[in-house]
């Protein structure tokens, strides 16, 4: 209370009536402050139960819900204050001050919690969701003021500032209940591909992972440096573990389906010339100055005759 008259005080006038206080007057005070408290605690759980059933649980019910409880306690403090006789207008500047100061002492702090509320606001996830975020992929375990944490798919305890979140790519691999994903396959160039492409689909009518609505596709992709690839696109569940499994499966799939056709896989390889030995190089006999035709630069004859410049 003593720190609280301190900063009250002002230059031309005092913070505390002159008039002396009672035992009323510090009864009054007490029970303002004790029904605030009280007050501050209900509107807190009511306002984070509404939020939570409006929006579902997570760190924007939490948050809401403290903010408005702190609210309702300065307001009822400043109250308490006022039947004591202190000047509330000279300290809540001085709490401002304090305030700006103690705002740009924990800036990282500020623009994390900036972030959770944007997080919060937008929800491109939520809690259980799988996410790639600054680089981890992991479920969301919890989210609060400062740190989103993540639970990796080793078990790891990932926690990563809202403030570096929000600044990056969020890639939400649960928000729908499917996604699709691709496996590059590439065949030796005497392949026969119309043959190559159906193999391929066999694979993938075999492979249980694999969901067969939407329906799958095998699409050529480009001529590789040492295969022709294609592009199987593949629907699956979209949890992690189940794109990890199908994938194991249709690569056994695409293996045992294009061995059974004799078609190659392709891979890098290297093709080595021995040149036979010989005193003849590859240019019998050349002039003594090299000039070759190029377009634009060498015209016909008749056309330097009549002065043609070509431009």
């Amino acid at each position: 209370m003593v720190s609280l008259l301190l900063l009250a005080q002002s230059d031309d006038e005092e913070a505390v009536l002159t008039e002396p206080l009672d035992s009323g007057d510090w009864i009054s005070a007490g029970a303002i402050l004790v029904a605030t408290i009280v007050a501050a605690i209900a509107v807190s759980r009511i306002l984070r139960r509404l939020i939570e059933h409006a929006l579902g649980p997570g760190f924007a019910a939490i948050l809401v819900g403290r903010f408005v409880g702190y609210a309702v306690f300065l307001i009822g403090l400043f109250y308490a204050l006022t039947t004591l006789g202190v000047r509330v207008g000279p300290l809540l500047g001085a709490l401002g001050l304090g305030g700006l100061v103690v705002a740009l002492a924990l800036q990282s702090m500020v623009e994390n919690f900036v972030a959770a509320l944007i997080l919060q606001t937008g929800r491109p996830y939520t809690l259980g969701d799988t996410v790639e975020l600054d680089g981890n992929v992991g479920v969301v375990s919890d989210i609060d003021s400062r740190t989103t944490l993540l639970i990796g798919l080793d078990n790891r305890h990932i926690r990563i500032p809202n403030a570096n979140i929000v600044a990056s790519t969020i890639v939400n691999l649960t928000r729908e209940p499917i996604r699709r994903s691709t496996l590059t396959v590439g065949v030796a160039y005497a392949t026969d591909l119309e043959e190559a492409a159906e193999r391929l689909r066999e694979a993938l009518r075999r492979t249980e992972r694999v969901l067969a609505t939407p329906e799958p596709t095998v699409n050529l992709r480009q001529f590789g440096a040492s295969s022709i690839d294609f592009d199987v696109m593949y629907w699956h569940d979209s949890d992690v573990p189940s794109e990890l499994a199908t994938r194991h499966d249709l690569v056994i799939a695409i293996h045992q389906a294009l061995d059974a056709a004799d078609i190659t896989i392709a891979f890098p390889q290297l093709t080595l010339w021995t040149a036979e030995e010989s005193d003849i190089g590859p240019y019998e006999e050349y002039s003594d100055t090299v000039r070759s035709p190029y377009p634009g630069l060498d015209r016909p004859a008749q056309l330097v005759e009549h002065g043609a410049t070509g431009l």
